[in-house]
This record gives structure tokens, sequence and C-alpha cells, in this order.
């Protein structure tokens, strides 16, 4: 307890030391004529020249809060922005791009404040610390059309340690989870601004001043507040005002109390059933009877949320010999989920501590003793720190059995659960069921494998049965020769040949098969049906040889071949088969139903002696089956392709000058049959755009964008068509992708900055 106690009395004590003085109103103003100042001002999104995301709009509230103290008529910044989106809409151009003269007629103001970040430095070391920011601001008169006024400033600390403002010695004294470092990077933005606005003069025939606000600091930054957190709200301004403050327009009001002189502390208590999401902190400052100040929290917005998540249900608790292994149905569609409290006692109702926190629903517990029994609760937790209702307990105990040693043939029907090593073959015969119980794991020797003659069942719904080597060698696999298969639940790996299936009934369903020479080797009839399976990074994925098994529902993916034929009359439908080397290959001419193959052209869809007429345009589920584009010029030579689409390029591109869209588009079209690029896609999209189809004019972006993930171009204009129809998250993920492609783009610097600051 000494060393929380000794440095609380270290920041007391540079509390104590510290003068308060009023804010002085010192004049170091710019001489203008009266003239030529504008009495109604809109403070513009100020550009942002650093790689430090979000930092503009910091500096343009810390800016408006400053500037609104002084005699001139100003917008809210949220009127501002409101009417910068429509007028963006409207015009077609950044804000950037649009006269002073035209913005001002859409706001209703005579005046316009840009501003620009130009530098912005955060180190933190051991014995050194450097924070700095530098920015210019410059002022419009619409009236006259000149510009009135142009600074530029900087504030940096330097060296071991930041000094301390009053008010933010107060607050770090009264609130521990407060953080220094931010603390002196809001005192930061407000010293600049305040520079700056000591220098912007005021118009004449002002009867009395507002008053001044020199600092506030919140501790908004550890949003979202659960119920029983306490959001604080420190200010420093003129001594003897009234202040409060506002939580948005859910609680407005709220007194601060003066503590010192010019010193005002304010406090609230989240109660159980307040929410609100992504409101401002608004501090005001009047004087009695008097004039008011506003001042906009730059920290960031708040979130007060106290609705917990629901309870988590399916708990389940195994014991292994080493762990025990405790699992839950994880919560969907929680958005601020993040993630769960697992709890253990020695009893079944009291004496619960938490021993982990997770984000997937399985723990493996592995500080345990043997002979003990142990109990598990598992508590969902969101951002805000609220918490689900427990539930009841689930127990399990480690047990004493080593991984036991099987092969040879059963005698009789058998379940297996637990750890098994298989050595050599281990043989169901014909009119015998083994069945393996969810969360088995059976590991294999070298050249070992699982022989069915009989029957083997597997259903373990949540809880797979897991099929793997016990060296870095690879095993043979399971063959089931001319018996049954009832497997729902699986994971195989690293096998010579995953699954073998000779004439095999049943069903194989939900498993997982990677790291195999031959994922699945599926022969002769009767066929077993393969569905909702994943079957990856092996060199082949399935192998089907003379067979009429239905393989539907599956994902195929990033195999060497996807799936290899050898006479097969079965049905192949309804599967996700891409970016394989080979998707499917066939012996002979073959004609399938409609698949997704990542592409819907047909000779991109790595196909061999395979015939298609429909498809799906994405993967499945979220696909629709349209028909497939036969494409005029693959027996064409690659030249003669490249050929054949400068061709299409030019004669289109004649087209688009003279603005004949329709038909422009329509050689350009073809200009990516016979040979897909990134411009064409390009050129293809604006032409939707500018005929109002554009649906079809997001789709080709994104396709292009697929195709062609390194072209900034197509990133940057399918990030700008997601901000025009109001789509911003996924306009901030293209433009981050752009930013990284290309940090020094400007305008979709400057978007990112406003999607941040909503």
């Amino acid at each position: 307890m000494k060393k929380p106690l000794f440095a609380l009395f270290i920041v007391l004590f540079i509390a104590s030391c510290a003068t308060m003085p009023e804010v002085k109103k010192e004049s170091h103003q710019t001489e203008i004529s009266e003239e030529e100042l504008p009495k109604t001002v809109a403070i513009l999104p100020f550009e942002n020249k650093t790689e430090e995301l979000g930092i503009a709009n910091q500096v343009r509230k810390a800016f408006y809060n400053h500037f609104s103290s002084k005699p001139y008529r100003d917008i809210e910044l949220s009127i501002v922005d409101e009417k910068i989106i429509q007028l963006e809409k409207s015009k077609g151009k950044n804000i950037l791009e649009i006269p002073p003269k035209e913005i001002c007629e859409a706001l209703g103001c005579d005046g316009l404040i840009y501003g620009r970040v130009t530098d912005y430095k955060k180190i933190y070391a051991v014995a050194y610390s450097q924070l700095g920011i530098e920015a210019e601001v410059w002022m419009i008169n619409t009236r006259t059309g000149k510009e009135v006024l142009r600074l530029k400033d900087s504030v940096r600390y330097h060296e071991g340690g930041i000094p301390l403002s009053p008010l933010s010695a107060v607050m770090t004294a009264i609130s521990t989870a407060m953080n220094i470092r931010d603390i002196q990077q809001v005192r930061m933005l407000n010293e600049l601004c305040y520079k700056f606005n000591e220098k912007i003069p005021s118009p004449s025939g002002i009867v009395e001043e507002r008053p001044v606000i020199k600092e506030v600091i919140t501790n908004a930054k550890d949003s979202p507040f659960g119920k029983g957190k306490i959001i604080k709200v420190g200010l420093e301004g003129d001594r003897g005002m009234v202040a409060s403050f506002d939580i948005g327009n859910f609680k407005r009001g709220i007194p601060m109390k003066e503590t010192q002189p010019g010193i005002y502390i304010g406090e609230y208590v989240v109660m159980p059933d307040d929410n609100v999401k992504e409101v401002p902190i608004i501090i005001s400052l009047r004087k009695p009877g008097g004039y008011e100040t506003q001042w906009i929290d730059v920290s960031g917005f708040i979130t007060i949320d106290t609705t917990a998540p629901p309870q988590v249900t399916g708990l389940r608790a195994k014991g292994f010999h080493d762990r025990i292994e405790v699992s839950w149905q994880a919560l969907k569609n929680i958005p601020d989920l993040k993630g769960y409290k697992v709890l253990r006692s020695e009893q079944p109702l009291t004496g619960f501590q938490e021993i982990a926190r997770v984000e997937l629903n399985l723990f493996e517990d592995r500080a345990l003793e043997h002979g003990k029994v142990y109990y598990y609760r598992v508590i969902a937790y969101d951002t805000a720190g609220n918490e689900s209702e427990i539930q009841d307990a689930v127990k399990a105990s480690l047990t004493t059995r080593q991984p036991q040693i099987i092969s040879g043939t059963i005698e009789k029907d058998t379940v297996l659960s637990g750890i098994y090593i298989v050595k050599n073959s281990f043989r169901i015969p014909k009119g015998l069921t083994l069945t393996v119980e969810p969360e088995t794991r059976i590991m294999f020797h070298e050249d070992s494998e699982l022989i069915v003659e009989g029957k083997i069942v597997i259903d373990t719904k949540d809880a797979s049965v897991e099929f793997i080597s016990a060296t870095d060698k690879k095993w043979r696999g399971i063959a089931v020769k001319e018996g049954e298969v009832n497997i729902n639940g699986f994971r195989l790996k690293n096998a010579h040949t995953g699954l073998i299936l000779n004439s095999a009934r049943g069903f194989v369903e939900n498993g997982v098969i990677t790291d195999c020479d031959t994922g699945i080797l599926i022969s002769g009839m009767p066929s077993a049906s393969i569905k909702n399976s994943t079957i990856s990074g092996n060199k082949i994925g399935i192998e089907l040889v003379r067979t009429s098994s239905a393989i539907s529902m599956n994902t195929i993916f990033q195999n060497e071949t996807g799936i290899k034929i050898n006479e097969f009359s079965g049905d192949l439908k309804d599967n996700n088969i891409y970016d394989n080397n080979v998707n499917i290959s066939s012996e002979t001419i073959l004609k399938i139903a409609a698949n997704y193959f990542g592409s819907i052209n047909i000779d991109e869809m790595k196909l061999k002696n395979i015939q298609v007429s429909s498809v799906y345009n994405l993967r499945i589920p979220e696909g629709k089956v349209i028909n497939a584009i036969a494409n005029p010029y693959s027996t064409l030579s690659q030249q003669e392709r490249q050929k054949k689409a400068t061709e299409f390029v030019i004669e289109g591109g004649n087209y688009f000058r003279q603005r004949n869209y329709g038909k422009a588009v329509t050689l350009f079209e073809e200009a990516l049959k016979a040979q897909p690029t990134a411009e064409v896609y390009y050129y293809i999209a604006i032409c939707y755009q500018e005929m109002r189809e554009d649906e079809k004019a997001l789709n080709y972006l994104k396709e292009g964008v697929e195709k062609f993930p390194k072209d900034s171009t197509l990133q940057r204009s399918l990030g700008l068509m997601y901000y025009q129809r109001g789509m911003e998250d996924e306009a901030k993920r293209v433009f981050e992708e752009v930013l990284r492609l290309n940090p020094e783009d400007r305008q979709i610097k400057f978007l990112m900055e406003r999607l941040i600051i909503k």
C-alpha cells in the first residue's frame, strides 16, 4: 500500500504547489479592419497531413471550443458537418474543392475557417518524452472573397516528464484510472488552439464578453461505461462561474463544483437501465444571470451501456488425464461482446473465482490436481463491463487413464471415448459397429489405418472427433470397404488418403479434412454422400471414381486439385469450389449443376472437361444462381486477346468521350472478356454510374477489387461509392486499404477523418 499512497501524495503535492490564476485575456490580436471581418463563421473540417488518424478532428473541436467564446456568430459543428455531406453529394466534389462562396451560401454564413494539421509527434520512452503538434488556420471572408488572416503555430513538450497543469493534477488525484498521457495530449491541443484564438481579432459591438474556458479534461476514453461506472469531467476557466455538463441529450445540466478557484469538477454515476450510444460531453460555463460558453470534449464520444449479454448456455466440462476442457455455446449477434470469464470452485455453490478470460468458446484448465472435483461457470461480458447471469455449475475431474493403445479387430460393438493411439490397423468387421463419442481424439502411427467393413457412427454436434497423426509422419487414413459410414462432426488431418469410401453406404457431414494427399476418395456403388464439409490444403480434395455420390454444400478451396473425376453419375451442386490450382478436372466431358467457382466467366473457373451453364455469382449461401458467361475469346492466344482488348478499349474510349456511355460500356465489357485489367473495370463502373445504374457499378468495382486487390484506383473508387451510398463501415474498411497502398492520398485521409468522428 505504500507506493500508491506515496504516488497520490506526490500528485496532490504538485496540485497544491501549482498556482491557479484567472485566465488572462492578453491581447496579441492581428490588426485587421472591421470591414474585413465576417460576422457569421463556419469552421470546416481540418485537413490531416500526418499519420495520426483522428487528430485533425480533435484539433478542429478544440479550435471551435476556444473560438466560440469570441463574439462571432458561430455555426455548431454538427450542423456544419450535416450540410457539408449534403453539399458534397449534390456537387459531386470534396468540400475542399468547392468554392468558399458556394459553401457559405449553403451554410448561411459570410466567413469560413479552414485548418490543416501539418505535424504531430508522440514519443514515450523510459527517460524521455516528446509530444508535439503543428497546425495552421486561415479565415476567408466570402463577402469580399479575400483571405482575412492566416496563422501557423505549434506546441511541443520535451524531455523527462511533461508538466501537469493545475486541472490535470486535480483530475489525476481524484481518478487513478485516468491516463496522464491522454490528459497531456488533450492539454496540448487546447494550448495550441488557445494560442490561435488569442491572435484572432474580435468584431466590435459586443456588450459583454463570454466566460473563458481554458481547459477541459474528461475520462471519455474509458467509454463505454457500464452500470456503476463514473463519468468524470474537470474544467479550468474563469472564477466564480456556474459550471455544468451534458451527456449529449441523455442527461443535461449535471452540476459541477468549484473545488478550487477556477477549477470545476463534476461526476455522473451510471445507473441501471441507462443506455445511450456515441454522444459528446458538452461542458457549459456561465456567468450568474449572464452569457454562457460551451465546450465540446475533444477526447471522443461516449457510450453508456448497461445491457448485459445473454446468459451462456450449453456449458460442458470434460476431464482428461492432463486437463479439463470447458466449452459452451458461443454467443452470436452481440456486437459489443468482449469475451468470457471462466470461474472455478471446489464447491458446487460457493467459492467461485475467475481463472481466465477468453474470446473463444473453449478453455483448457491445466492447473489442477488429481483426485479433486472441480466446478465451473462461465460469464459473458461486454466492452462496458456488463456481465451475463450465472448458470448452474458443471463439474469434472482429471482422469487417471493414459492414452490407450488400440489395434487388431473388435469382437463386439464398441464405443470409444477419450484418447487413443492406433498401431498398425484397427478393424471393424462386418456386422459390428464402432461408435465414437464427442471430443474423442484418435491418433495414428505412421502407416496405421482404421478399416471399416461394418459400421462407424459419429454424432458429435458441437464437439467434434479428431483423427490425427501421432507423429509428424502421415498415416494411411480411414478405409470404409463395403461398409456403412454415419459421420457428423469430425476433423481429420495429415493422412495419405483421409477417407476411402469404397462402395460405402451412408453420409459424411460437417467434417474438416486438411493436409492430406487426397482428402476423400469415393469409388463404386452404393455411394456415401458428402455434405457441409470443409476440404482444404490437400493435393486432391475429393477424388470420384465410377461413383454416383451426392456432393453438396461443401467448401473446397486451396487444394492443388479441388475435385478429380473419373466417371461420375451423381450430383455435384451447391458447393463453394474456388481458389484451387484446378477447381475440377474430369477425364471425360461432364456437365454439372450450379456451384460457386470464384467467377461467373467460364474461362476463369479453372475447369477441365467440365461444362456449366449456370453458376453462383457469390459464395453460398449469399450467392444466387445466374447464367455463366461464355468467353468467345478463350481460344485466342494471349497476344491475340491483348490486341483484341486494346481495340475494344480504344473504340469504347471514343464513345466515352462523346458521353455515349451505353455503347462505351458494351465495348469495355467485351474488352474485359478478352483481357481483364483494373483500368477496364474502372471505366465500366464510371459508365454505369453515369447511366445511374449504381448497383451494376458497385458490383463491377467489387469484382475488380477482388481480381486486382493492389490497385489503389479501384479500391479508392469502391470506397468512394460506399461513402456516397452511406455505407460507412464498408467505406472505412476500403479506405484503410487505400491508405495502406497510397499513404499520401489527401482526399481519402480527409474522408477517413470524417468517418472516424462519427
